[in-house]
C-alpha cells in the first residue's frame, strides 16, 4: 500500500518537475540568444553610421575630378558630421595618399599617430569593397578604435581610409543589464577583447579573452564557416563557476558578442520553481505515507508472525507454525505455511540421512582405496587409516574448519594411493631401497594425483595425495616446493606421515618410542617440517599423554 501510494506521487512529481525545468531552462537560454542578438545590432550601427558617413565621398559624382578646395569641403563636413570619425584620408589609383586631403578630428596630431593611421590604411587598400583593420586604443583616449578602407568609384579612381572611433561601444555595452551579476563583451576572430562592461573585469582593448570557454567556441566556430551569422547558447564550466553563455556572430568584422552569466544565477527561477515543487511533492509523499501506514497496519501486525517463523526456517528450524485468530486471507496463508513448515521438516530429516548415507559411502570407498595399498604391503597395514587420524588431530589443534578437517582425513588416507602403482618388489623389499629403486618410489605422489584427479569430490585433496613429501625447505618432490607455497593439507599430511612412520614397525626399523620419535622430528623443523605444523603436532602428542596419565588406576599401598 505505501508503494501503490508513494510511487503515482512520486513519478507526477519527478515528471512536473523535470518538464517545468525544461521549460524554464529554454526560456532563460533563448532570453540570452535574443540578448545578443539585440546587442549585435546595437554594435553594427556604432560601426555602420560612421562608416556611411565615411563612404559619402564615393557618392559624391567625379569626386577626384573637383577642385581641391571642394573636396577639402566634403572632407572636413564629413568630419563634422559624424564625431566617431576621427581620421579621413584620400589615397590616389597608385595607391599612394594625396597631399591635401588628409583630415583629424583632432587638430593638433603627433606625427607619430599620422604616421601610424596611414600605415594602417595604406595595408587595407582593397581592390573593392571595403576592409577592416583590428581593433586598437586610439591615441591619447586609449578607447577601441577601428581602420576601415574603400575605393572611390568604380572602376576604382581612388581610394578613402577612415579611423572609426568606438567609445560609444563600452558605453551602450555598460547599459545593458545581463542580470545581477552577468555581463557583454565582444571579441574578435582570435579572442582578443573590442569592447566589455566593466563587471568582466578585463577592459583593456586587445586583451586575450581565447581561455573562457564561450570565446574558444566561437574561435572554433568561426574558423569553420567565416561566412555566416552564427548563434550558440549553452552551460560551460568556467573554473569554479559555471556560465550560462550566448554569443552572435558579425561575419564582415569577424566579431562575436558574448553575454555570460552564471548558471546559478541564471537559472535562479528554475531553482525557485523546483524547489516549490519539491515542497508541494513532500506533502503529498507525507500524506500518502499517513494513509498507508494507516490502512497498512493492521495488515503488518500479523506479517511479524510470518517474518519470525520465516528467519527461523532460514536458519534451519523447520516446525515452526504461524497462528493468525482473524478469520481472512492471513489466516488461510498461516495454515499453508505450517503445512509447508512441517513438510520442510520431513525433508530436512531424509536429506539429513540422505547426506550422511552419502557421505558414509565416500568414507567406505576411500577406505576400500586405502586398503587396496595396505594389502600390498603387510608392515604398512593401517598406515593410512593412522596419518588420515593424526592429520585431523593436528588440523584440529590449529583452529581448521570441519570442511578442512575432512580434506586432512581423506587426504591423509589417500595420500600413498599411488604406490598401487609401484612394483611389488619394491614395494615389499625387506631392506633400504638402493638409489634406482628410490627414484621409481618416488613416482608414487604423480601417479597418486593421476589416479585422484578424474573424482570431482576428491578435487580438494589432490594437494596431500601430490604434495605430501615436499620438504618446507625445498628440496622434496615432485614439484619441488618451499615454504608457504606447499599447500597447508600437504604440509599437515607429511608431518603425520612422518610420525606414524616413526612410531610403527617397518621392514628396516622398529618402532620408536614416543620421546624419541618427537626428537627426530624435531631435528627435521625448518628442513622437512613446517615449524608450525610440528608445534600443533607436540601439542596432540602432550594432550594425548596427560589424557593416558589420568585415565591410569592409582597404585593401590598395602597398610
Amino acid at each position: 500500500m505505501i508503494v501503490v501510494s508513494v510511487v503515482p506521487t512520486t513519478m507526477v512529481g519527478w515528471l512536473s518537475v523535470s518538464d517545468t525545468r525544461e521549460l524554464l531552462i529554454g526560456d532563460a537560454q533563448e532570453l540570452a540568444q535574443e540578448r545578443v542578438k539585440q546587442l549585435r545590432m546595437k554594435t553594427e550601427a556604432v560601426v555602420d553610421e560612421p562608416l556611411r558617413g565615411a563612404m559619402g565621398v564615393a557618392r559624391v559624382p567625379q569626386f577626384f575630378s573637383l577642385p581641391i578646395a571642394e573636396q577639402r569641403a566634403h572632407i572636413a563636413a564629413i568630419l563634422n558630421q559624424q564625431r566617431d570619425l576621427t581620421a579621413l584620408t584620400l589615397f590616389g589609383p597608385d595607391r599612394a595618399r594625396i597631399p591635401g586631403l588628409q583630415a583629424f578630428a583632432v587638430k593638433d596630431m603627433p606625427p607619430t599617430e599620422v604616421a601610424a593611421h596611414e600605415e594602417r590604411a595604406t595595408r587595407l587598400l582593397p581592390s573593392s569593397g571595403v576592409r577592416y583593420s583590428d581593433v586598437y586604443p586610439s591615441a591619447g583616449t586609449g578607447l577601441p578604435a577601428l581602420t576601415v578602407a574603400f575605393a572611390v568609384d568604380e572602376p576604382a579612381r581612388g581610394y578613402a581610409a577612415a579611423e572609426i572611433s568606438l567609445a560609444r561601444l563600452p558605453q551602450m555595452l555598460a547599459h545593458e543589464k545581463v542580470g545581477s551579476v552577468g555581463f557583454a563583451y565582444v571579441v574578435d576572430r582570435r579572442g582578443r577583447l573590442v569592447a566589455s562592461t566593466p563587471a568582466l573585469g578585463a577592459t583593456r582593448t586587445g586583451a586575450d579573452l581565447s581561455p573562457r570557454p564561450a570565446v574558444a567556441h566561437f574561435i572554433q566556430t568561426f574558423a569553420r564557416s567565416p561566412n555566416s551569422e552564427a548563434f550558440h547558447v549553452g552551460n560551460f564550466d568556467q573554473g569554479s563557476d559555471a556560465v550560462v553563455a550566448a554569443y552572435s556572430v558579425m561575419p564582415e568584422l569577424g566579431w562575436a558578442i558574448v553575454s555570460e552569466q552564471p548558471v546559478r544565477l541564471a537559472y535562479k527561477q528554475v531553482v525557485a520553481t523546483q524547489k516549490r515543487l519539491a515542497i508541494a511533492l513532500a506533502g503529498a509523499l507525507a500524506i500518502a505515507l499517513g494513509l498507508a501506514a494507516l490502512f497498512s497496519r493492521k495488515i503488518t501486525q500479523p506479517l511479524k508472525g510470518f517474518t519470525t517463523a520465516a528467519l527461523d526456517i532460514a536458519r534451519g528450524k523447520f516446525g515452526v507454525h504461524v497462528v493468525v485468530k482473524a478469520k481472512n486471507e492471513l489466516s488461510d496463508l498461516a495454515q499453508t505455511f505450517s503445512y509447508m513448515s512441517s513438510a520442510l521438516q520431513a525433508y530436512d530429516q531424509e536429506t539429513k540421512g540422505l547426506y550422511a548415507s552419502l557421505e558414509e559411502g565416500y568414507l567406505e570407498t576411500i577406505l576400500a582405496l586405502a586398503n587396496s595399498i595396505d594389502s600390498k604391503d603387510p608392515y604398512t597395514r593401517g598406515h593410512s587409516q593412522r596419518v588420515g587420524d593424526i592429520a585431523v588431530e593436528i588440523g584440529r589443534e590449529m583452529g581448521l574448519t570441519g570442511r578442512q578437517l575432512k580434506q586432512l582425513q581423506y587426504g591423509g588416507i589417500l595420500h600413498d594411493i599411488g604406490k598401487i602403482g609401484i612394483p611389488e618388489a619394491i614395494l615389499c623389499k625387506q631392506t633400504r631401497l638402493n638409489e634406482e629403486e628410490m627414484v621409481v618410489m618416488r613416482n608414487h605422489p604423480s601417479i597418486g594425483d593421476t589416479i585422484v584427479r578424474p573424482i570431482s569430490f576428491l578435487s580438494s585433496v589432490r594437494a596431500a595425495v601430490r604434495n605430501h613429501h615436499e620438504r618446507w625447505d625445498g628440496t622434496g618432490y615432485p614439484d619441488a616446493l618451499k615454504g608457504e607455497d606447499i599447500p597447508l593439507v600437504a604440509r599437515i599430511v607429511n608431518c603425520a606421515d612422518t610420525f606414524d612412520a616413526c612410531t610403527s614397525t617397518r621392514p628396516y626399523q622398529q618402532a620408536l618410542p614416543l620421546e624419541q620419535a618427537l626428537a627426530i622430528l624435531e631435528k627435521l623443523r625448518g628442513n622437512q617440517l613446517d615449524p608450525s605444523v610440528l608445534d600443533a603436532l607436540r601439542r596432540v602428542v602432550e594432550k594425548k599423554v596427560r589424557r593416558a596419565a589420568d585415565r591410569r588406576p592409582p597404585i593401590k599401598v598395602a597398610s
